[in-house]
């Protein structure tokens, strides 16, 4: 449910080469969330907010950050 992911909420998602889990940063619902040292942008809006999530690999905090719309993605337990 997307009404409870906000910044800091441990979050995963599916993606081709299977799932992967990181930490919200930051949640935008308007106008375009910028990826750092990307060139992609996600458009956000109120219906389909898009977030800024820093990656968790083995365990740990990367310093790799990668955007998703927030329906893409699910509450880790």
């Amino acid at each position: 449910m997307t009404a409870n992911l906000r910044v800091g909420s441990l979050v995963t998602w599916n993606h081709r080469g299977g799932s992967a889990s990181g930490k919200i940063v930051k949640i935008v619902r308007t106008g375009k969330l910028k990826i750092p040292n990307s060139a992609l942008e996600l458009k956000a809006s109120a219906e389909e907010p898009a977030a800024l999530i820093q990656l968790i690999k083995e365990g740990k905090l990367t310093k790799v950050m990668v955007g998703h719309k927030l329906a893409t993605l699910s509450r880790s337990t």
